[in-house]
């Protein structure tokens, strides 16, 4: 297992929390960083697959790095199935709403050279099925009865922030993720000021957007906290809190808080452009025009009534309507058959 990066300067991610979590000691790839993106020349790629002789190699999308996986196959008449991790959104394949002009090319060029892909949105693999015959869905999320056991042991942790921020007894609506334009949390904010119910809403995040939005947040006649970001446990911990999570992004990946919040038994409101939005079904939440003000105020006041203030003495039941294991299992047999 290799990590792309040691230091990852465009995300704000604690590594050593998630180095901590592994259950193998992790390598890093060296290169180059080519440009201000997250994009790398890995200079010992070749090297690493001649001496391991894998029969398949697990690549990120679209990257310089499948790109030299792809060469060395080609050139060295290399038999191994060569598989992209791909989190693309269906909004993202459907409507053309690419982060980058650069990703819509590589998809349309490196794709068909590719063995098979691991889609995160359910639409999408429908979607790459139909116009390249490839894809195994297995959505970004935890394992659910590790997850459980998880969440209760945060039980006393989330008790401790709710007496911190002064938040028992009341109602939570919680978001989770970096405070940027596309996360659409001036519309958030604009819908929370129109609810009715007596609710909290709880923003767990940091980012260049802060400022200007507690600024639009104090003139609004509702209890809107700002905590900064937190990671590890501390974030997690969150989960428990809350009544209803909310992803009101105008553009989105995938989205795993809302995985997270789902394992958590915290109802969620998911905007149609986020891939994870292929997790919401009637009975754990509902899916949003990110654009309109009102159906997300609508939306807000409907959740709230029908999640409850969460019983911190124990954990509840997980409103995910996926399990780990069988999608884990699936694509184990998807791959085996390549």
């Amino acid at each position: 297992m290799y990590f792309y990066w040691k230091h990852d300067a465009s995300q704000a991610f604690d590594e050593d929390i998630i180095e901590s979590k592994c259950k193998f000691v992790p390598n890093y790839l060296k290169g180059i960083r080519l440009g201000r993106q997250s994009r790398k020349l890995c200079t010992e790629v070749w090297k690493i697959l001649k001496e391991n002789s894998p029969k398949f190699v697990i690549v990120p999308e679209f990257q310089i790095l499948t790109i030299q996986v792809l060469l060395y196959k080609w050139l060295y008449r290399k038999d191994f199935k060569v598989i992209s991790m791909c989190d693309d959104s269906y909004d993202m394949v459907a409507n053309h709403n690419d982060f980058s002009k650069i990703h819509r090319v590589a998809r349309r060029l490196i794709t068909p050279m590719l063995d098979d892909l691991i889609l995160v949105d359910s639409r999408v693999c429908e979607w790459y099925q139909k116009n390249y015959g490839k894809g195994v869905w297995m959505p970004i999320i935890m394992d659910d009865e590790k997850s459980k056991l998880y969440y209760s042991q945060l039980l006393q942790k989330s008790s401790e922030l709710a007496s911190t921020y002064a938040l028992k007894g009341k109602k939570i609506l919680l978001y989770v993720g970096r405070l940027v334009e596309l996360k659409n949390l001036t519309r958030l904010l604009e819908a929370f000021k129109n609810i009715t119910s007596d609710a909290t809403l709880v923003i767990v995040g940091d980012g260049p957007e802060r400022k200007r939005l507690e600024e639009q947040a104090k003139l609004i006649d509702k209890e809107i906290l700002f905590t900064g970001r937190f990671d590890g446990d501390d974030l997690y911990a969150w989960y428990n809190l809350a009544s209803t999570l909310i992803l009101a992004s105008v553009q989105e990946a995938f989205g795993a808080v809302t995985g997270e919040a789902l394992l958590a038994g915290c109802r969620v409101i998911v905007s149609q452009r986020a891939g994870s939005s292929c997790l919401v079904c009637k009975e754990n939440g509902e899916i949003i025009d990110p654009f309109d003000v009102q159906g997300i105020t609508t939306a807000i006041e409907r959740q709230l009534s029908l999640g409850n203030i969460p019983d911190l003495s124990k954990a509840r039941d997980s409103l995910l309507p996926v399990k780990f294991s069988e999608r884990m299992d699936n694509l184990k047999e998807k791959i085996k058959t390549l």
